[in-house]
């Protein structure tokens, strides 16, 4: 009887041990299981963020492209870009009933009126014709667009995009360059936060610029 229980009682301590053995394992696994999911986590979300930050100046490029060639074509007939203004009421109602603005990038309010016009990475965009930045100078026949709080990789690559095709002149980031721009005068210029200003038709800022 008594080998019996000594017999059962090494059985019992013998489960025992396997179930701490078991256990321990398990929370090795888990943690693990918890690393593998963290570096998947950091990883798509670097991933994601990139993506998007692709996407964005992707979509910056494709409205910045619309929004010329939709101003050249309503502009037309009159010669010039006399009334492109983004700066007051009158302005903004002709860039809405011409629909030179793609309407994601406008915030319009309950009676309809535009109250702010919006680039991809959420900061402004403003739009209007050359003589509106320099008074007396010009006549009307350019037009630049600016773009507000654009991230430093962004700006980098939207300045030095073949913009020659669409017309642009001039790129301001800092300083009015003549396109097409190379990656290490953008590095040197493009912070975070930019504003971009892309001048179309100037031979003004043309002949100024570096």
């Amino acid at each position: 009887m008594r080998n019996l229980e000594i017999k059962n009682n090494d059985c019992h301590a013998a489960l025992a041990m396997t179930k701490s053995v078991q256990s321990g394992r398990s929370m090795i696994e888990m943690l693990g299981v918890l690393a593998i999911i963290g570096v998947l986590s950091v990883g798509g979300i670097a991933g994601y963020s990139k993506a998007m930050m692709k996407y964005r100046i992707n979509k910056t490029i494709e409205q910045v492209a619309l929004i010329a060639g939709n101003v050249r074509t309503f502009f037309a007939p009159q010669g010039n870009y006399d009334g492109l203004y983004s700066g007051d009421n009158t302005g903004l109602a002709i860039i809405k009933k011409a629909k030179l603005v793609p309407d994601e990038m406008l915030t319009v309010n309950d009676s309809g009126k535009i109250t702010a016009i919006t680039n991809p990475f959420g900061g402004g965009f403003d739009i209007q014709n050359e003589r509106k930045l320099i008074s007396g100078e010009g006549d009307n026949k350019a037009f630049y667009m600016t773009i507000r709080g654009v991230p430093q990789e962004a700006c980098i690559e939207i300045s030095t995009y073949d913009w020659t095709v669409a017309g642009v002149t001039s790129i301001y980031i800092g300083q009015n360059f003549v396109p097409p721009i190379d990656v290490a005068i953008a590095s040197q210029y493009c912070s975070d936060n930019n504003t971009i200003e892309l001048y179309f038709d100037s031979e003004y800022w043309k002949s100024i610029s570096n």
